[in-house]
């Protein structure tokens, strides 16, 4: 298998793994913890599996188990200093119906089952688990969750008159009413704040966890032609990423992979093209003109 080793920049400590630390990393540890589940709380459940679906499963798994042993590996080659923050990755696979990721600050990468309908190379399937990793390399929880405090607390300031009223209960039950709206207009300005902040955010945080997974795949001298081919959906798929965010982030990242496949094609057309007219224009000096 002829492997192409795509033309990135090297990985940089300075660029993954330097954002500051808003908030101690064991507290968005625990945050993005537990925002992970209530997202996968709601998320449809997978038919349970029945006879060969049950194997086809398990192979899945040990996929998974397998693939991110090598890519654990090469995060702790190529980013040292995330041992200390991120002293182990785990992998699971989670019975979700859709295709889709998640993962916490401490290292936690869940896969959802809807993504063995992908039928993805290894290649592939790696790039996708490294894009997840590269969250927690590039501290994107840790920004995230600073994010959603502060615009919290922010929201609070906003509307003091719940943090007055509950301070005396006389007051609070005798302006249950005013309390209830006040609360609920906090909790929603702290919301649609969060979300607007986390959605310009988003494609920042989705570039660097793209070029982190490139350097992964790379250090692994993964064949990234494959990857990119696999990452080229169908018509159908197209459909169905039209209700399914994670599926058109990751279209993004496989049409971006495949340029700079053809970019670093064409760069080498180029260089076999310089080296055969330097060593045409050599032979002529050597030989003299006729």
């Amino acid at each position: 298998m002829q492997v192409l080793s795509v033309g990135l920049a090297h990985a940089d400590e300075t660029v993954a793994t330097s954002a500051p630390e808003l908030v101690p990393s064991g507290i968005s540890d625990i945050y993005s913890d537990v925002d992970m589940r209530v997202r996968l709380a709601i998320k449809a459940n997978a038919a349970s599996c029945v006879a060969e679906s049950c194997n086809f499963n398990q192979a899945f798994d040990a996929r998974v188990q397998q693939l991110g042993v090598q890519l654990s590996a090469s995060a702790y080659t190529v980013y040292p200093t995330i041992k200390k923050r991120v002293p182990q990755f785990t992998f699971s696979v989670v019975d979700k119906k859709d295709a889709g990721t998640a993962s916490n600050g401490a290292g936690k990468v869940v896969l959802f089952r809807g993504l063995q309908q992908l039928e993805l190379s290894d290649e592939a399937l790696s790039f996708v688990m490294a894009r997840e990793m590269g969250h927690v390399i590039g501290k994107h929880h840790v920004t995230n969750t600073a994010a959603k405090l502060i615009i919290s607390a922010l929201a609070t300031a906003l509307f003091p008159a719940a943090a007055i009223l509950s301070a005396s209960s006389t007051v609070a039950q005798a302006s249950t009413t005013t309390t209830l709206f006040t609360s609920a207009a906090s909790t929603a300005t702290s919301m649609v704040g969060s979300e607007l902040a986390l959605a310009r955010m988003k494609p920042i945080q989705l570039a660097e966890s793209d070029a982190i997974a490139l350097n992964l795949m790379q250090y692994q001298s993964w064949d990234l032609r494959s990857a990119a081919s696999v990452l080229q959906f169908d018509d159908d798929l197209d459909a169905t990423s039209h209700q399914n965010g994670w599926l058109q982030d990751l279209q993004i990242s496989g049409v971006q992979l495949q340029r700079m496949v053809i970019d670093e094609e064409l760069a080498i057309l180029s260089l076999e093209d310089d080296y055969l007219i330097t060593k045409k224009t050599v032979s002529i000096t050597v030989e003299g003109p006729h």
